[in-house]
């Protein structure tokens, strides 16, 4: 699938783009220098890219290049249009799996078993597209979902936790007992009193202390049907956190499963930018900056760093609102720090590493 690029001009007539490093293909012009080491130029503007030349690139571990647009006719407008248009082929799997979970939530609510394969049946579709299109997060964005919070929640922690898996080279049973961890990880909450889990004033403290006993009624669950135990100890471990702050059992570092660590970055990130009535989303790269600054001591941080890099490219080509109230378009991902990118602004590119007064408030395409 074509990743969405971000085009725009040198100087009048001279149109580029940047391609992922995994999409270049032979016969395409580089319109930028390509710096190797020691600032030396390893391909200079210009050059037509061969097939050896894209098999040394991709050793260079280099995120992006510039190569020269193609088109000469570039209706910016249907671009804009066409980054919005609804994912159909996403769209069916996930709300088939939104409709069985949704089914099973509400079952194990009335004290019923979990009907395991109608589940497994029901996500294998969505969990094939999360792990064979790298692009799932800019899909997944422009599915327009009206429904109960606590369903597509799950749905969502369920991709992420997957695509993160993905990154950590997951085998593919272990993708697929982290999936089912992951959208079972706040079943716990079928059995509390449902007034107080959608509840949208603050929670007194005795009300609070009753959401905490999410994970713990979670895990009882499954280990009364025997689920595999890993995938019990990430819905028990998912509100875990390193320096043992976490509920409900204050595990600190290596006493929590690696399920649970993931679920936490999960959980957090769609929580966090998840439009909800009682509170506004916020921007995914301010909850990425939260994660980037937790990722020492309350998140785990090979885990966290693997998120952060991976989920900030899927934005490359986005169009973004700064708290200037500037309109921007993401160019590239910057390494040292992926949640503050290149961005394009009229005609000025501006680095937000070095531009710290610029934040992302909104990303709107």
């Amino acid at each position: 699938m074509n990743k969405c690029v971000f085009i725009y001009f040198l100087k009048e007539g001279d149109r580029m783009k940047f391609v992922d490093t995994h999409d270049i293909k032979p016969g395409m012009i580089l319109a930028q220098d390509i710096i190797g080491k020691y600032d030396l130029i390893f391909l200079t503007k210009e050059t037509v890219l061969k097939k050896e030349n894209i098999e040394k690139i991709k050793k260079m571990n280099i995120s992006y290049v510039c190569v020269k647009e193609e088109s000469e006719n570039i209706d910016e407008e249907l671009s804009i249009k066409l980054k919005s248009m609804p994912d159909i082929k996403l769209s069916n799997p996930y709300m088939k799996s939104l409709s069985e979970f949704k089914k099973i939530y509400e079952e194990v609510g009335l004290g019923k078993k979990i009907q395991v394969e109608m589940m497994k049946s029901a996500m294998s579709p969505l969990i094939k597209e999360v792990i064979e299109d790298n692009n799932i997060l800019s899909r997944l964005r422009k599915l327009k979902v009206v429904d109960d919070y606590t369903y597509k929640h799950s749905i969502n922690v369920c991709i992420l936790s997957t695509m993160i898996g993905k990154w950590l080279n997951y085998t593919k049973n272990d993708l697929d007992h982290l999936s089912i961890a992951a959208i079972l990880h706040d079943i716990g909450k079928s059995r509390i009193d449902s007034r107080i889990i959608n509840k949208p004033d603050t929670l007194t403290k005795e009300e609070f202390d009753i959401i905490q006993t999410h994970p713990t009624v979670g895990y009882e669950i499954l280990t009364q049907e025997e689920f595999n135990m890993d995938i019990c100890c990430g819905v028990l471990q998912h509100h875990e956190r390193m320096d043992g702050s976490g509920y409900p059992m204050k595990a600190k570092k290596n006493k929590i499963h690696e399920f649970g660590k993931i679920i936490a970055i999960a959980d957090i990130f769609d929580a966090m930018t998840a439009q909800r009535v009682y509170k506004q989303k916020e921007s995914p790269f301010k909850v990425a900056e939260l994660i980037a600054k937790n990722r020492f001591g309350v998140l785990d941080p090979h885990i966290s760093n693997q998120f952060l890099f991976h989920i900030s490219k899927f934005y490359v080509g986005n169009i973004i609102r700064l708290n200037t109230g500037e309109i921007a378009e993401i160019v590239l991902v910057n390494k040292q720090m992926p949640t503050r990118p290149l961005i394009k602004v009229n005609n000025n590119f501006i680095d937000l590493y070095k531009s710290l007064e610029y934040e992302i408030i909104e990303v709107l395409v």
